[in-house]
């Protein structure tokens, strides 16, 4: 009798083993199911966005002359790197510090408010150091001392807003509001298409774009004030703990936000330097086609990021690494197969100023894939702030780039693609090492 208790006791047990394992057979399958919904829906209206971002860049290659298209990249690319010089190291600490306070309106809202606070101070300095960088390169490339003027202050008061707009994002990427997100994303690609249809007609040249997309941030900064004021204080005071905790990681990534402002931006400044205002807008031009890449990097800043951040397993962090870069390579390789076999029709898309870019149009499609590449590979070592040992890169990185300038002709479109994209790969490995080390220490802790 003891016996058959016994074995009715196992059978219990294995029946109780086979509903759970069923049960988290169904947990796991729900999960699945429910991501690839969210992805599904977000890139589904994310190609709308991509698609229009696309049309507009186009109308703008196509309508402007080289010279006007010229100073509307160099204008474009100073403001970017004005606006990550501001970041130093805030964004980062935004999805450090974020991930565990986020659910606290009060506390989230110290962190936000601080995060604000520090990116103005960090803001004057950028702006007083790119700002003269800027008037020479448009005075350098035939702009009258009042033109430049003229774009200069169109681009700063575009940086005006784009300072709270990247820190208000990390508020609603955090809780997930991707819709939200995708309303404002949705809404800034239209309204710039329509305005830019509009002027197309009256007037267009560099200072007008450069207006719009002004205006298009000032828009989109005030949607996302509304929404982001129900997730957090928005009069809450700021805390020093936090500030000591932003400045420290401020302090120790420094070095590497200039860094790689000024690698970030290579292209350009080499072509200034070497090269002829027509070789700017023809970098400008072929840029535009690495919009399409911004469709995985929205993905990745909305949906995995922040679910990397908020993740605190080392397994299942080792786990979705290396799903997404293997999604990522192939994505990759399916766009440079099609670039290849399509490059005289995608030349003819950017007009005929554009035509015979063939082998420098499949060069910067790989380079504008693998920078998106190690830019998601650093963003992730941002999120967890792994970045002890990241000023290895510099020097790695400079040593390559020594070498290059050695053997290449710079005032040639085509080796200043190359020259960029060998110069990414010291950022590649040091990357790698920095998110082996980063999950070592999970499973060592």
């Amino acid at each position: 009798m003891a016996g058959a208790r016994q074995d009715a006791g196992c059978g219990a047990d294995d029946s109780e083993s086979k509903i759970s394992s069923v049960s988290t057979m169904k947990n796991l399958r729900s999960n699945f199911v429910h991501r690839v919904k969210i992805i599904g829906k977000f890139v589904s209206i994310q190609i709308v966005v991509q698609a229009l971002s696309l049309v507009s860049g186009l109308l703008l290659v196509r309508t402007l002359d080289q010279q006007q298209y010229a100073y509307f990249t160099i204008a474009n690319t100073m403001q970017s790197t004005m606006n990550l010089l501001a970041d130093t190291g805030i964004s980062m600490s935004l999805s450090a510090i974020g991930g565990k306070v986020w659910q606290d309106r009060y506390r989230f809202g110290q962190l936000i408010n601080t995060a604000m606070e520090l990116r103005y101070y960090l803001a004057v300095t950028s702006i007083s150091i790119v700002t003269p960088i800027l008037m020479w390169m448009l005075i350098r490339n035939g702009a009258s001392l009042t033109y430049a003027v003229l774009i200069t202050f169109v681009v700063l008061l575009g940086l005006s807003f784009q300072l709270t707009t990247d820190v208000l994002l990390v508020v609603l990427r955090l809780h997930s509001k991707i819709n939200n997100i995708q309303k404002s994303d949705l809404f800034s690609s239209v309204t710039r298409l329509t305005l830019l249809g509009i002027f197309y007609i009256i007037y267009l040249n560099s200072v007008v774009a450069i207006g719009i997309s002004s205006i298009i941030i000032m828009m989109q900064r005030i949607m996302l004030a509304r929404w982001a004021s129900e997730k957090i204080d928005s009069k809450a005071s700021i805390n020093e703990e936090y500030k000591k905790n932003i400045l420290f990681i401020i302090k120790h990534q420094a070095p590497n936000a200039i860094y790689y402002c000024l690698q970030g931006q290579l292209m350009l400044y080499l072509i200034t330097l070497f090269g002829n205002t027509n070789n700017i807008a023809e970098i400008g031009a072929l840029g535009r086609l690495g919009i399409i890449f911004s469709l995985i990097t929205a993905v990745m800043s909305n949906i995995v990021l922040p679910s990397i951040s908020r993740c605190q397993s080392a397994s299942i962090l080792r786990k979705r690494y290396l799903e997404l870069l293997s999604i990522l390579f192939m994505i990759a390789g399916l766009m440079i197969s099609c670039t290849l076999l399509f490059s005289e029709q995608i030349l003819w898309i950017l007009g005929s100023k554009y035509i015979y870019l063939h082998k420098e149009l499949v060069l910067i499609v790989i380079n504008s894939w693998f920078s998106s590449i190690v830019g998601i590979m650093w963003s992730i070592n941002a999120s967890k702030a792994w970045i002890n040992y990241s000023w290895i890169n510099i020097p790695f990185t400079l040593s390559v780039q020594i070498v290059l300038l050695l053997l290449l002709d710079l005032s040639s479109v085509l080796n200043v693609i190359i020259f960029s994209l060998i110069s990414q790969f010291p950022a590649f490995i040091v990357n790698v090492y920095l998110t082996n080390r980063g999950i070592a220490e999970y499973e060592s802790a």
